[in-house]
């Protein structure tokens, strides 16, 4: 008997190297019940596989997709795998969206099946640019017309002049994707502003350590961040508009550069005392060393070697940093005495600063590629094009 009982305990334990099957089902998280969005529907979405243990399943219209979404009408109306099986019946047609996440979905599921009781009046910027990224998935922006003025407002306030790296990024993205041209000029201005490079020439964004979760703050690539709305061309766009600001507001000190070492430029006393001697002291040529060596200094302060042949490539810093370093550099001259002054030399920097100060073109400006992309977006949404 106690044999028998041995035998009957060996065949009912599974080996100790295999999972106990009713352990197995006990941990398997339960499926999440349907959320019936319409209730003929004829196709399940199972959303979120990805996110969750247990995606989000979703009982919804296949039609009714079709006309708010190009995408999902080639989807599931065409030669697709998703499309509709044959020989199935209502239950057996099911799609599989594990890579998107379910609160964005479910919410352009109510505006798409006309649940507006359930689309909220305002939102933040994380929940608003999580939708838009779906959205501009399924090519399906044209949905959020009714609220996006409301949306968009809630979104941004407080965040359009002191915006981190990372709303900044995802305020950029949410106005390319919805048409705002206004907002998209603010934040690319902004992140041209406050953006450095790395040592590939890369538009790096600062994070703060309250976005990351970490002790301190880190830097991620701009076009990580902005992505998957922004396309490559614009962060091109945006790299080339930092250097030539650099480069703008470099020139008239280059220029003065050039003029000190090539003899272009005089001090009042040259001509003064032309053919006489003159102590050396208070010579010209002492007034163009005080001017030059202050000038290469000032800019090596600022990480900008101002002797190399492109000195404005080498500055990895922010525009921020640059402008007021820049704009507080004072280039040194002989003091006056006795008969003479050194005011017209002091004069110099200011002149060369006026004649180029014009040459900066803003960092608002939308290049035409942009604009006529805006406008084509502004056109679904229903925001003002211009």
């Amino acid at each position: 008997m106690e044999d028998q009982d041995a035998v009957k305990a060996t065949q009912d334990s599974p080996p100790a190297d295999e999972p106990d099957p009713k352990r197995a089902r006990r941990e398997t998280p339960e499926p999440k019940p349907t959320t019936v969005l319409d209730e003929y529907g004829d196709l399940r979405l199972c959303v979120g596989a990805d996110h969750a243990e247990a995606p989000s399943t979703y009982l919804v219209c296949s039609r009714t997709l079709a006309r708010s979404s190009l995408v999902m009408k080639k989807m599931l109306f065409g030669s697709f795998a998703e499309s509709r099986p044959r020989d199935g019946g209502q239950d057996d047609w099911v799609v599989q969206l594990p890579d998107d996440e379910p609160a964005p979905m479910q919410l352009m599921l109510d505006i798409i099946h006309g649940h507006f009781a359930k689309v909220p009046d305002t939102m933040d910027l994380d929940t608003l640019h999580a939708l838009v990224v779906l959205l501009d998935k399924y090519d399906a922006i044209s949905v959020t017309r009714p609220w996006v003025q409301a949306w968009l407002h809630s979104a941004k306030t407080g965040k359009e002049r002191a915006a981190s790296g990372r709303d900044s990024s995802k305020l950029l993205s949410v106005a390319w994707a919805l048409g705002d041209s206004r907002l998209f000029s603010k934040m690319q201005s902004r992140l041209i502003e406050i953006c450095e490079v790395d040592e590939d020439g890369r538009l790096i964004v600062e994070l703060l350590a309250s976005e990351v979760g970490e002790d301190k703050s880190c830097w991620s690539l701009l076009a990580e961040e902005t992505a998957p709305l922004i396309p490559p061309y614009i962060i091109d766009y945006m790299t080339a508009a930092r250097a030539q600001w650099i480069s703008t507001k470099l020139q008239p000190y280059l220029t003065i550069y050039h003029e000190l070492t090539q003899g272009k430029w005089k001090c009042r006393r040259e001509s003064a005392q032309s053919g006489t001697s003159s102590s050396s002291t208070s010579s010209p040529s002492h007034c163009k060393a005080i001017a030059l060596g202050s000038l290469v200094r000032g800019f090596l302060k600022m990480g900008i070697n101002i002797t190399d042949q492109d000195p404005a490539s080498s500055y990895k810093e922010s525009l921020a940093v640059l402008g007021s370093r820049v704009d507080a550099l004072e280039i040194l001259v002989m003091p006056n005495g006795g008969n003479y002054n050194h005011n017209d030399c002091r004069k110099m920097q200011a002149t060369q600063v006026r004649t180029c100060s014009w040459k900066l073109v803003p960092l608002e400006t939308i290049g035409d590629d942009c604009r006529a992309r805006l406008e084509t977006q502004a056109t679904k949404t229903g925001l003002p094009s211009k």
